[in-house]
């Protein structure tokens, strides 16, 4: 997830700069390739069905006025009873897996904690310093029953950030990055992450030598980095669902140019589970170990492309196109609206082309709206990060690593 949160109050006009760079040829062998044309074209419908949780696109919080960020409402209960309580405003982010709390969210709760084990014996409680970018989240890995549209999750450990019972973070996570430990600093009340796996550490964590500045054992203030066994860790929702625990499609209908006031789309889970997520005629874009592939626009191959619902805009470097001023200064701003292609490209050679327009960021905050699909800026070099507006008009899938689907095993992603 790279979240670049956007404030539409202090709206610009129209403004340009200039600026280029000498463009890199990608040695693809074509040869190589199956191509297919872009599969996005045509809007989705949106399906009815226990499986489907109902994503809604607005200026979020109130005074955040948010661009480009989905959210939707989670049920925590405690694990086992009726004791429950729904938190709204979680942002869903298929650049990340499992769910993230901000602990001011939950106002009726107490969850349990999780002991972890130390050198064969009885350790602490379970605590995990997460990062996303240049910020960091700290807190308690607790459990809970989570119901995400109709279907229930159970014995989820989920990430309570800024938990008030463990507030002194390590200094090897502090040193990560700045604190996004409060709604304000996250701009949602959590963090649905989505992506192609199912554990947030996996088999690194585990063993003898975990890695370090990941999972803690905390005890009377102190906290320690510790092992955490593969139950333990923080999980992708999807991988806990009774049946559509294979993957997801996230569908969201086409806006006008301008933009739109609000997007309603949905998720729904499974990949070929129910008779409302069959892949059809997508094309599937298999993804390496970190879920990459490679985006290949304007002869240049970027080889750590990834899908983002995380990140508000598309972002990729591209020297001709000119960026705003002030600042809307990590946005384009071209004299005239853009309409590009790329090429996305799996792991095993199958290619997709993808068409996309990018408008002036400072004309499209003329208006106040929440939803654009032609909002971009610049990024990382080698990195192509089909952000959120990369999702309107599209039914996107996303595979779990090693999980069967009727199109083969992920971890993939589809459209």
């Amino acid at each position: 997830m790279d979240r670049r949160v956007l404030s539409i109050a202090f709206v610009l006009v129209a403004a340009a700069c200039n600026g280029n760079h000498d463009e890199q040829d990608a040695a693809a062998d074509a040869s190589t390739d199956v191509v297919v044309s872009d599969a996005g074209s045509d809007a989705p419908e949106l399906v009815d069905g226990p499986n489907v949780l109902t994503v809604i696109v607005n200026q979020g919080l109130s005074g955040s006025n948010s661009v480009d960020e989905p959210f939707v409402s989670v049920t925590l209960c405690v694990p086992g009873t009726s004791q429950c309580e729904t938190i709204d405003n979680v942002l869903v982010d298929t650049g990340s897996m499992g769910l993230r709390i901000m602990s001011t969210a939950i106002t009726t709760l107490t969850l349990p904690t999780q002991i972890v084990a130390v050198d064969g014996g009885t350790g602490g409680t379970l605590a995990e310093c997460e990062v996303f970018g240049d910020a960091y989240q700290w807190g308690s890995v607790r459990l809970a029953d989570v119901k995400l549209g109709q279907e229930m999750a159970p014995n989820l450990p989920v990430h309570i950030v800024g938990d008030p019972g463990f507030m002194t973070v390590p200094p090897e996570c502090s040193s990560l990055g700045s604190p996004q430990l409060t709604v304000a600093a996250l701009g949602a009340n959590g963090l649905l992450g989505i992506n192609t796996f199912a554990y947030d550490c996996g088999p690194q964590c585990t063993g003898s030598n975990p890695l370090p500045a990941f999972y803690y054992s905390c005890d009377a203030g102190a906290c320690t980095v510790a092992a955490a066994a593969l139950d333990q860790q923080v999980i992708n929702p999807i991988a806990r669902l009774p049946i559509d625990n294979n993957g997801a499609s996230l569908r969201f209908p086409a806006v006008a140019p301008e933009g739109a006031a609000t997007l309603t789309g949905q998720i729904v889970f499974g990949i070929g589970t129910q008779s409302n997520n069959a892949l059809g005629s997508a094309t599937i874009i298999k993804v390496d170990a970190y879920g990459n592939f490679t985006t290949i626009y304007k002869g240049q191959a970027f080889t750590q492309s990834f899908i983002d619902t995380g990140t508000n805009s598309l972002s990729f470097p591209d020297g001709t196109i000119p960026r705003c001023l002030g600042q809307l200064s990590y946005l384009y701003c071209p004299s005239s609206p853009l309409a590009l292609t790329a090429k996305n490209k799996g792991t095993d050679g199958v290619t997709a082309d993808v068409s996309f327009n990018v408008e002036s960021a400072s004309q499209l905050f003329a208006m106040p709206f929440a939803a654009y699909d032609d909002l971009a800026g610049p990024g990382a070099s080698g990195t192509f990060d089909w952000g959120f507006p990369f999702f309107i008009g599209r039914a996107v899938y996303v595979a779990l690593l090693n999980a069967t689907t009727p199109s083969g095993k992920g971890p993939f992603i589809a459209y």
